[in-house]
């Protein structure tokens, strides 16, 4: 599937799209697996008003598919943030993301809304994430113990604030730029 945001109901961002024969090289080679059928998303066109910023995103993405978290584990945390920050982008891009990851309509609903998902190891990573994101100062040190006894490893705790990291940089950037998503909207939660 090409991703394409001319929507008809939207159809200015609020960020310049920068042609591909401007940008430098290392940003090419960084944007080359975001392509779909050789095309790039215009977001990422829009995020390159900042080359290094946009690098720097796509090195960690790069980074978090070589790390320790579980495609569906990933996509669960983006869904999650996504919810949080209100994105109608990235909750549309990675409602779509999630379903191929195996996450279905239902689990995804309740991970948006921050109930139990039923697995362990996932509920454990969602709720570091929730402290992390609600909560300022030190992680508490029970949810970190039962973090552990979920078998979550520091490789995995390392990974999971990049991930956080990583949408909240395309949340944020989204409201800036008002983007809009070529996929469908995230189905609304009852």
């Amino acid at each position: 599937m090409a991703f394409d945001n001319r929507d008809p109901d939207h159809t200015v961002s609020r960020l310049t799209s920068r042609p591909e024969s401007e940008l430098q090289p290392a940003t090419l080679q960084a944007l080359e697996p975001a392509r779909m059928k050789g095309r790039l998303a215009d977001v990422y066109l829009q995020f390159a008003n900042s080359e290094p910023a946009l690098r720097a995103y796509l090195y960690m993405e790069a980074s978090l598919r070589e790390g320790s978290l579980e495609v569906r584990e990933l996509e669960a945390i983006k869904l999650w943030v996504s919810e949080q920050t209100q994105c109608d982008y990235c909750l549309s891009i990675h409602s779509f993301k999630a379903g191929q990851a195996g996450l279905d309509r239902t689990l995804q609903s309740r991970i948006r809304q921050g109930q139990s998902t039923g697995e362990t190891r996932l509920d454990a990573l969602l709720a570091l994430a929730s402290q992390l994101f609600r909560t300022p100062g030190k992680l508490d040190e029970d949810l970190l113990s039962e973090a552990r006894n979920a078998g979550l490893s520091d490789q995995n705790l390392v990974d999971l604030t990049m991930a956080i990291s990583t949408i909240f940089f395309t949340n944020i950037t989204n409201h800036i730029n008002d983007s809009a998503s070529p996929l469908p909207p995230a189905p609304n939660l009852d």
